[in-house]
Order: C-alpha cells, then sequence, then structure tokens
C-alpha cells in the first residue's frame, strides 16, 4: 500500500471512530483522546493527520457528508422517478443505527455550523449539491410527466430537503413518534402530495 493511501486509510480510521464518539457523547464532549482511544491508535497518531480538534472535526463533518451523497449516488435512476425520489430522499433518513449515528453527529455539526464560519461553509456547499440533484430530479420526473410542467422544481427541492431534515431532527428528539417505519411512510406521503397522487 503506498504511503498515500496508507494516510487516506488513517484518516478515515479516525474520521469513523469520530463519528462514533461524537454521536455517544456529543461535540462539545468529545476529545482527541477519546477519539485516539476508538480508533485504537495513540493521540500522537491522530495529531500526526490532524493538527487541532477543529481540523478533525472539519475532516469529520466532510467524512459524514461525503458517506450520505456515495449512498444517494448508489440509488439507481429508473422510471418511475417517484420512486427514485423516494429512495434517494431516504438515503438521508435515520433509517439504521448507522445512518442515526450519523444523525446525531450531523446535528452536533449543524449547531457548531452557527458559529463556525468553516463548518457553515462545508454544511452550505453540502446542502446546494443536495438541492441541485433533488432539482435535476424532480427536472427529470417533469420531462417523464410524472409531475406538472408548473411545479417550481426550486422550490419543491428546498421544501422536500427540509421536510427530510424535520424528520431526521424529530427522529433524533423524540424517538418513538418518529421511527424508522414512520418518517418512511411520512416521506413517500409527501411525495405522493407533490406528484399529485
Amino acid at each position: 500500500m503506498t504511503q498515500h493511501a496508507d494516510a487516506d486509510t488513517r484518516r478515515g480510521q479516525v474520521a469513523s471512530a469520530l463519528v462514533t464518539v461524537v454521536a455517544e457523547r456529543g461535540l462539545a464532549r468529545t476529545t482527541l483522546a477519546d477519539v485516539a482511544r476508538t480508533a485504537g491508535v495513540s493521540v500522537g497518531l491522530v495529531q500526526r493527520y490532524f493538527r487541532s480538534k477543529d481540523e478533525l472535526l472539519r475532516f469529520g463533518i466532510e467524512y459524514v457528508y461525503r458517506r450520505a451523497e456515495e449512498r444517494a449516488a448508489a440509488v439507481p435512476v429508473r422510471l418511475p422517478i417517484r420512486e427514485f425520489v423516494v429512495r434517494l430522499m431516504e438515503m438521508f433518513l435515520p433509517m439504521t443505527d448507522e445512518r442515526g449515528a450519523e444523525l446525531r453527529v450531523w446535528l452536533s455539526f449543524v449547531q457548531a455550523s452557527l458559529t463556525d464560519p468553516g463548518m457553515a461553509a462545508i454544511h452550505r456547499d453540502t446542502t446546494a449539491r443536495l438541492l441541485r440533484g433533488v432539482e435535476e430530479a424532480l427536472r427529470g420526473a417533469q420531462r417523464a410527466g410524472e409531475l406538472g410542467a408548473g411545479v417550481d422544481v426550486e422550490a419543491e427541492a428546498a421544501a422536500l430537503v427540509a421536510f427530510v431534515d424535520g424528520l431526521s431532527l424529530h427522529h433524533a428528539a423524540t424517538g418513538d413518534g418518529f421511527d424508522a417505519s414512520s418518517i418512511s411512510a411520512a416521506l413517500a406521503a409527501y411525495v405522493d402530495r407533490l406528484f399529485g397522487r
């Protein structure tokens, strides 16, 4: 394995440990020592790849966003587009334990982005890419005749992303009232209304 690949592997190992620790302890109570212990490496090794906790945290949120984008990119695009939109947006919902942990981390980072310009920029850029992807899917649905020609795809994409974020937030905050099956059903109902069913 090349040195570059080894460094990428180590950084990924540390980022995965960071997700685990932040999901369990929260951002404020996470230390480099916690992350190192969870990753099974020394604090010195963590500091070799990340000069500060802030640098590690920024890499961690990029890692969470990248994993979500990879899941979204793996959703096969096929007709009907309505089904594709549901499957795509489900990739951002906490439907598994792993995605539930990522949600807790994401919520911690969103809070941090309110006062950290670097994290705010990461969040803003990632959200813009997500919105473009959803807009593209909705335009595809219009071309296929599944979605009305008069639908404002930019506004509806923003509303759909906000709806999914809201489902995720309520799942994290209340659990039982917004379990995986409930949020999946709510998403399907929302998309049905959007598509005029």
